[in-house]
């Protein structure tokens, strides 16, 4: 019969977990994510930065960091790919405006704001359009101002549920 230390098959059962685990990684619990686990709410984020928000479509499919993304054509996917960090959502995907108060409000995803190359999607219903606010506090206090408050919250909330 072979024996076997028992440090080394308590080391390889700690190896053979991680690497489990690496292969089925959780889509980070920090982003705004549909009922489908879709980031956007399916919407391609490419498009934000071309001819305005389009649906993305399954077939051009993309997880990126434990998040999934969709894409409108396969020339969106391989855009993406590239360079994924220029067509991420700021702040999860959440409401820009709702994070200066440091809170994660959903969005209305074809409300929507580029800032420096970022993407910025805000809170949209019949009686609040939070990019109008936004806008508004812009005037008196600069999006830079804005942009680094809630960039500010962001950090507090970003490893939270």
């Amino acid at each position: 019969m072979l024996k076997i230390p028992l440090w080394i098959l308590l080391f390889c059962t700690v190896l053979i977990s991680h690497a489990i685990s690496a292969d089925h990684k959780q889509a980070p619990t920090s982003f705004n994510l549909d009922s489908n686990g879709l980031a956007l709410q399916g919407y391609d984020p490419v498009s934000y930065h071309n001819q305005g928000p389009e649906k993305g479509k399954k077939e051009y499919s993309f997880e990126y960091d434990g998040v999934t993304y969709q894409f409108s054509s396969q020339e969106n996917l391989q855009t993406f790919t590239a360079a994924p960090t220029t067509y991420l959502p700021a702040f999860g995907g959440w409401c820009a405006w709702a994070m200066l108060e440091g809170e994660k409000v959903e969005v209305d995803p074809e409300t929507y704001k580029i800032i420096n190359g970022t993407s910025y999607l805000f809170y949209n219903s019949f009686f609040s359009n939070t990019l109008s606010r936004w806008n508004s506090r812009a005037n008196s206090e600069t999006e830079e101002v804005l942009v680094k408050k809630a960039q500010s919250e962001w950090r507090k909330l970003e490893s939270t549920p």
